[in-house]
C-alpha cells in the first residue's frame, strides 16, 4: 500500500515547502509540494481495498481505532481522504496535527461529545500525561478516537500504511508525464535513496526534476 505526501517530516507537522511555493513564483515542477501535499493526491491502496471500507471497519469498533505504519508512507494523505467521508457518516471532526513542538494539545478546552470522533494525526509525539489526558477526555465525553503512529498504541488497527516501490513509481511517472526528464531507473534509484521514504522520495523527485530541466525553464518559472 502506498501513498503520498505524509505530514512527518523531522517532526509530525506540516511537510517542508520549497522555496518557489513559499513564494509564490510560478513553477511547473510537478513534485512541488502544492500538488503533492496531503488532500491534493488520493491515497493509492495496493489492492482492492478502500477508504469506505476502513469507514466501516472504524464503525465496527466503536469509532476507536489506529492508522500505523512509517515515515512518510501516506498517513496524513490518507486522513485527508477519510475526513468527507467520516463526516457522510455522522461523525464530527476533532482534528490534531501534532508537530515536535505541540505536544500538549489543550484536550480540556475541547468541546467534544458522542458524536465526536477525534483524530490525532502524529499520536507518537505525546508524552504519557498528555496522553493519558487524552484518554481520560475522551471516556468521559463518551467520542470516538482516530490515531496515527508509526507503531502499534493499542487500538483497533484500521490499516497499515506501507511504500509499495511499484505502485509509488507508477504515480511519480503520472505526475512527471510522458515527456518528463526523469527516466524510470533513476526514479528507481531515487526511491532506493530514500528506504521506503514516499514523501522524501518525491522531495528528492523535486530536485532531481530541477536539475534535469536546467535552463529550459522559462522567464517566470526563472523569476
Amino acid at each position: 500500500m502506498t501513498a503520498i505526501g505524509d505530514n512527518n517530516a523531522a517532526s509530525e507537522g506540516h511537510a517542508p515547502t520549497r522555496a518557489a511555493d513559499q513564494q509564490g513564483v510560478a513553477d511547473s515542477n510537478p513534485f512541488a509540494t502544492r500538488f503533492v501535499r496531503p488532500g491534493r493526491l488520493a491515497y493509492r491502496f495496493a489492492n482492492s481495498q478502500d477508504a469506505g471500507q476502513l469507514v466501516t471497519r472504524l464503525r465496527e469498533s466503536g469509532w476507536r481505532g489506529q492508522i500505523v505504519g512509517p515515515h512518510g508512507t501516506g498517513k496524513s494523505t490518507l486522513l485527508a481522504d477519510l475526513a468527507p467521508l467520516l463526516e457522510a457518516a455522522g461523525r464530527e471532526l476533532a482534528t490534531y496535527r501534532l508537530t515536535s513542538s505541540d505536544t500538549s494539545p489543550s484536550w480540556s478546552r475541547s468541546d467534544w461529545r458522542s458524536a465526536t470522533l477525534v483524530v490525532v494525526d502524529g499520536y507518537e509525539q505525546l508524552g504519557w500525561w498528555s496522553r493519558w489526558r487524552l484518554s481520560r477526555r475522551v471516556a468521559r465525553a463518551g467520542c470516538g478516537l482516530l490515531i496515527t503512529s508509526h507503531a502499534d498504541q493499542g487500538l483497533p488497527l484500521i490499516h497499515e500504511t506501507t511504500a509499495d516501490e511499484q505502485a509509488t513509481i507508477e504515480l511519480a511517472l503520472e505526475l512527471q508525464g510522458g515527456d518528463g526528464p526523469i527516466d524510470e531507473p533513476q526514479m528507481r534509484s531515487a526511491f532506493a535513496g530514500c528506504q521506503g521514504n514516499v514523501r522524501e522520495f518525491l522531495f528528492a523527485l523535486y530536485d532531481l526534476y530541477e536539475d534535469r530541466r536546467g535552463p529550459d525553464r522559462s522567464p517566470a518559472e526563472e523569476a
